[in-house]
């Protein structure tokens, strides 16, 4: 009787352990003062852009998804209206494709976003992948600025509002008023 109580609760034991070894855990997001996760996406003529290629650069990424893309333009229109002649700082709209229908084809969507070109340049993260890594909200746009040296300093899931863009536009200026490194 004694063994035969200590064989299931040994089994029990053993099945909670191997339960906890299949599941996955989530990683953190990334947060202010890490080291902002590389990604490689295409825009809509399908040139592709990366992170690695813009360091020297201040990068301002506004994740989001095609039910937020209001939200995501107004962000990058206030972003265009103070640093469109600035070449020391690029902003980017990385928009999470998973919701598009499968049966709908990327050269449609492609030519509907040149019909109707955002604020800023345009990503298209098919997969998810990006959004995955950086952990991005679905209700609101998922906001991240990047050092030249491509250390997260801003990092807020906001809809649009002047006090927060405000708080960006300061990090950004900070983060342009430190002279080049040669």
């Amino acid at each position: 009787m004694k063994l035969s109580i200590i064989a299931i609760i040994s089994i029990a034991f053993f099945g909670m352990l191997a339960g906890f070894a299949d599941e996955k855990i989530e990683p953190a997001p990334p947060k202010v003062g890490d080291t902002a996760p590389e990604w490689t996406l295409q825009d809509p003529e399908e040139k592709e852009h990366n992170l690695k290629k813009l360091r020297g650069k201040v990068v301002f990424l506004i994740l989001g998804n095609r039910k937020i893309r209001k939200e995501d333009d107004k962000w990058a229109a206030a972003f265009q209206k103070d640093y469109r002649e600035n070449k020391k700082v690029v902003a980017y709209i990385i928009a999470d494709m998973r919701s598009v229908p499968g049966f709908i084809p990327k050269r449609f969507i492609r030519g509907q976003l040149k019909k109707n070109p955002p604020p800023v340049k345009f990503l298209t993260d098919w997969k998810g992948e990006v959004h995955k890594r950086y952990q991005t909200e679905k209700e609101k746009p998922t906001l991240y600025l990047i050092s030249q040296k491509s250390t997260i300093v801003f990092h807020r899931k906001a809809n649009f509002k002047p006090e927060t863009y405000v708080e960006l536009k300061k990090e950004i200026d900070k983060l342009l008023a430190v002279p080049d490194e040669k």
